[in-house]
């Protein structure tokens, strides 16, 4: 039986605007817990931002825009595509979530997790406050 990716998807998307500080970001992957966040602004996905990226800045999480550490342009799926095609996606791009998409809005993010596929980076937990 194929499954779509709308039906293990998360609907409700905690995103981060692309004009705020990487330590908010910080601190709503921490509350989520979450590793990562799409980036949007004006009701449009521009990118999105990870614990990878905030690790890069960690010792300016609080004067960095995320604009700054954020990958523009992510690889997205639609939420009628199979969840074999977002599989497939994440292993050839090696990421571990997917924004997912409908009539060009946000709706949803699939991480490998909910795949039950490793994470392709595998990284030890993270405390923002840690700062080395």
């Amino acid at each position: 039986m194929i499954q779509l990716v709308e039906v293990l998807m998360t609907r409700k998307v905690v995103t981060v605007r692309p004009a705020a500080t990487l330590a908010t970001a910080a601190s709503k992957m921490k509350a989520g817990p979450f590793r990562r966040l799409p980036v949007v602004e004006a009701d449009q996905l521009v990118g999105i931002v990870s614990e990878f990226d905030l690790r890069r800045y960690a010792d300016a999480l609080d004067s960095t825009l995320v604009e700054t550490a954020m990958t523009r342009h992510p690889i997205t799926v639609m939420s009628s595509d199979t969840l074999e095609r977002a599989a497939t996606l994440m292993r050839q791009h090696k990421i571990g979530a997917l924004p997912v998409m409908h009539l060009g809005k946000l709706v949803g993010i699939v991480v490998a997790k909910d795949l039950m596929m490793p994470e392709p980076r595998p990284l030890p937990e993270w405390d923002p406050r840690n700062r080395r």
